[in-house]
């Protein structure tokens, strides 16, 4: 048989399929849309409160003692300065780490839905497989046993043809 026939046998096959009824895949994927949402609601929230606490820390005034130095405010005003900067620092480091961490979710998720999907050898056998038994059910016996003589299907249509 050559690979032209068995693709138009699948196609056909596929055709004749129809729609694919619901199962626990669209349940499986369903929940793993929603916890992958609630992952990025979590992360755009923290980034949302850390700006905000990075805008409240900028916008809070120190107000200045009369009779302090010129030179001691000034320091003061330094010192004041390289904590904001350490803290905005440490709020941006935090901010990368989560979106790191949601990237290495998504990779994750990815290649679980990937490693799900099936390797392209056992899809083949399915569709083969699927492809045997339409035809076993269309009483097309001595095709599936032509087409497909190691699958099980044709094992069946050789065990319908002798009696």
């Amino acid at each position: 048989m050559n690979d032209q026939a068995l693709r138009q046998l699948l196609v056909n096959a596929d055709a004749d399929a129809g729609a694919i009824p619901a199962t626990s895949i669209d349940l499986a994927s369903s929940v793993q849309r929603r916890l992958r949402r609630r992952r990025q609601s979590q992360v755009a929230g923290g980034a949302v409160v850390l700006c905000a606490m990075l805008a409240a820390v900028i916008f809070v005034r120190v107000s200045p003692k009369p009779g302090a130095l010129a030179v001691d405010n000034s320091s003061k005003t330094r010192a004041e300065l390289s904590m904001i900067r350490m803290q905005a620092d440490s709020q941006t480091a935090t901010v990368n780490r989560l979106m790191q961490y949601q990237h290495s979710l998504d990779v994750q998720s990815k290649a679980a839905r990937k490693f799900d999907r099936g390797q392209p050898l056992n899809r083949l056998q399915q569709q083969r497989e699927s492809a045997a038994r339409l035809l076993t059910q269309d009483g097309e016996y001595r095709r599936v046993i032509e087409l497909f003589p190691e699958t099980h299907w044709a094992t069946i249509a050789r065990e319908r043809l002798q009696t």
